[in-house]
C-alpha cells in the first residue's frame, strides 16, 4: 500500500443507545439521497469501531480514500493526500439532538490501538479529528478533541494536526 498522509477520525454521528453494525453503516453510506442515505459509492469510513470495541473493515486496506470524500479537502484548514477514516459508533446523546462523547472503554482501546499501529507503520502520518480541517462550524464530530486525545496518549507531537492555512499563489 502507498504512504498514508492522514488518519481521520470521526463518529458514525448516531445516538449513544444506537448499536449499529458494519452493515447497517454501509447501507447508510451507500443508499441513494433520494431513499435517505448518503448516496456514496462506497462507505465513508474505512473502518469502524463497534461498541464492544470490535474493529471492522469497510473498505480493503489497499485501497485509501481520496479525502475528498467527506469535503474536508477544502476550507481554510485543507487536508490534501491519501487518507484512511476510522469511524466510531456514537458520537451523539440518546436523542441525537447534541454532540457526546459516547466511546466505551472498548472503543477508546481500540481506537488507541490503531492510532499507535498506522504511527508506527506510517511514521509521517498526520493523526487528525474530522472537525479540525472541516469548514463546517458547527460540527463537533467525533465529539471529543482529538489533538488533547493524543497528547494525553503520547502520540509523538510529529503525528498531530496542526491548523495551517492554506496558502495559494496565483
Amino acid at each position: 500500500m502507498e504512504a498514508l498522509n492522514y488518519l481521520v477520525i470521526q463518529s458514525t454521528n448516531t445516538s449513544e443507545a444506537k448499536d449499529l453494525s458494519k452493515q447497517d453503516v454501509i447501507k447508510h453510506h451507500t443508499t441513494p439521497t433520494s431513499l435517505g442515505g448518503l448516496g456514496f459509492n462506497r462507505p465513508g469510513f474505512d473502518y469502524l469501531i463497534l461498541q464492544d470495541g470490535t474493529l471492522e473493515t469497510l473498505v480493503n486496506e489497499h485501497s485509501p480514500t481520496d479525502v475528498d470524500l467527506w469535503g474536508i479537502s477544502g476550507g481554510k484548514y485543507p487536508i490534501l493526500g491519501n487518507v484512511k477514516h476510522i469511524g466510531y459508533v456514537g458520537g451523539r446523546t440518546l436523542k441525537e439532538a447534541f454532540w457526546k462523547d459516547t466511546r466505551t472503554e472498548e472503543q477508546e482501546k481500540t481506537l488507541e490501538a490503531v492510532v499507535r499501529f498506522y504511527t508506527l507503520r506510517f511514521p509521517k502520518i498526520i493523526v487528525v479529528g474530522f472537525d479540525d480541517p472541516t469548514r463546517i462550524e458547527e460540527s463537533k464530530n467525533p465529539a471529543f478533541d482529538v489533538q488533547k486525545w493524543l497528547v494525553s496518549h503520547g502520540i509523538s507531537a510529529q503525528n498531530q494536526y496542526q491548523k495551517i492555512p492554506l496558502t495559494r499563489t496565483v
